[in-house]
């Protein structure tokens, strides 16, 4: 959706009504995840996707039928053991469930306003959508930091699914929650997630590559500029020639955000874990072996952390894949960092 909302802004000039196609749940191997948007104009521009092109022709019929009054918003149903499955090329071998429905986007929807600003602010989303009985239709915006809009009949949504719409702004996620027994669509649309390395080192180069390709923004922290260069690094985002500790606070990093110190120098990373592990970053790695992070822990026990702060760290940095050289070591640490990032929140 977020990527949807400048064109959507054009096409409102014109027409204020669009068809839009979300997928809405999946079932084992299919070509875009829950989530996946499909707009489409009376005079047949598109913008998005619901299937990467197995779908699409058919999926935009149905769209445009819905847009033009010839068929109820509703959920239409492919799979590979259906006629229909086979007939549009859905030879993946999954299912997919697609909201198609008509929105208004001439400001008269609230919660489309709340989410369009939301999104322009590049803030956090959950867009919430009623998909059966008698409250089909409703929605409800969830904008992070903020607080939640309501269509109408929506206002017990923000009561009964605040914890699981908490827990899908946190991760990033889309898919089906049950409100009273009713299932509702809940789409968290977040800010791609931020990636601070402190240590312009060769694993930080490949790390950032790869974090990069992933969907993080990625910062490098190094004050040593002799390493910290767009030459080493120019798939960076940002580069900051500084103390980490003085650098990182202007980052915000939060929840859905994460640091990684590959600097070997304790003058360097101590400060910049003790900013670190006292922030709502969502995740914390520090580089080096057994012994190196054990000696680490009792120096910043020494400077005044406890252990509900020193347990953030994960060190040795990374998942246990064997990694050995600096792109196998960047694999492990992104991996992990993804696997923090994902895991659900007790």
């Amino acid at each position: 959706m977020r990527e949807l909302v400048a064109t959507l802004d054009e096409w409102a000039r014109s027409d204020a009504e669009v068809g839009l196609a979300t997928v809405v749940r999946t079932s084992g191997s299919t070509p875009r995840p829950a989530g996946a948007r499909l707009a489409v104009t009376r005079d047949g521009r598109m913008v998005g996707s619901v299937s990467g092109g197995c779908l699409e022709g058919a999926v935009v019929a149905e769209v445009q039928a819905t847009l033009e009054g010839r068929a109820p918003a509703r959920i239409l149903h492919y799979g590979i053991s259906d006629e229909m499955g086979w007939q549009v090329g859905l030879s993946c071998g999954g299912s997919v469930d697609v909201l198609v429905e008509t929105l208004r986007w001439d400001g008269s929807d609230p919660v489309l306003v709340a989410a369009r600003g939301a999104l322009l602010a590049n803030r956090g989303v959950a867009l919430l959508s009623v998909l059966e009985g008698e409250r089909a239709g409703t929605r409800a915006v969830l904008v992070e930091g903020g607080g939640w809009t309501h269509g109408p009949g929506g206002d017990r949504l923000s009561t009964v699914l605040a914890a699981p719409v908490a827990q899908r702004l946190r991760t990033g996620s889309a898919g089906v929650e049950m409100a009273e027994g009713v299932p509702v669509f809940v789409d968290a649309l977040v800010p791609a997630p931020h990636l601070a390395i402190v240590g312009a080192v060769d694993i930080a180069t490949f790390l950032t590559r790869m974090a990069g390709a992933a969907g993080h923004r990625v910062t490098v922290v190094d004050p040593r500029r002799a390493f910290l260069t767009p030459e080493r690094f120019p798939d960076a985002d940002g580069l900051l020639a500084s103390w980490p500790h003085e650098a990182l606070p202007s980052l915000d990093l939060g929840p859905r955000d994460a640091a990684v110190c590959l600097a070997h120098d304790p003058k360097i990373e101590d400060p910049a874990l003790t900013f670190l592990t006292r922030s709502p970053v969502g995740y914390v790695g520090a580089i080096g072996s057994r012994r190196t992070h054990a000696a680490r822990l009792a120096r910043l026990r020494e400077a005044g952390l406890g252990e509900d702060e020193l347990v953030r760290i994960h060190s040795p940095v990374g998942l246990a894949l064997g990694a050995a050289t600096p792109a196998e070591i960047a694999v492990a640490i992104l991996a992990e960092m993804v696997a923090v990032r994902r895991a659900p929140r007790a």
